[in-house]
């Protein structure tokens, strides 16, 4: 079985060939948004005080019967950054008991 990690790194290759082929420079830092849900909502809470420490902004949501948390951080795109950030916001989230969802930031050409 993947882990969340391992999925989401594996989704970083043809994305970086997308932003290639769009003339972004991976290392200008972008705002990255990042998207976890929870099933209580302490745990969110719990999520979001780690983030924040973590120099995240945080934004809460509800959606249907999950709170969903964004966490937003100016990030440089290179490999090494991705997988850091990866690594840091899904140990965060996973912790506290939510499901990461992804991440998605804009192109900087």
């Amino acid at each position: 079985m993947t882990s969340t990690y391992e999925y989401q790194l594996s989704m970083w290759a043809p994305q970086r060939e997308q932003r290639a082929e769009m003339g972004d420079v991976l290392e200008a830092p972008r705002r990255v948004e990042h998207y976890a849900y929870f099933s209580r909502r302490s745990h969110a809470q719990a999520a979001a005080n780690d983030l924040i420490a973590a120099g995240f902004e945080v934004g809460r949501a509800r959606h249907r019967f999950k709170t969903v948390l964004q966490a937003t951080r100016d990030e440089a795109l290179g490999d090494e950054h991705v997988a850091r950030f990866l690594r840091e916001v899904i140990d965060i989230v996973e912790r506290h008991g939510g499901d990461y969802d992804g991440w998605g930031a804009s192109v900087e050409a």
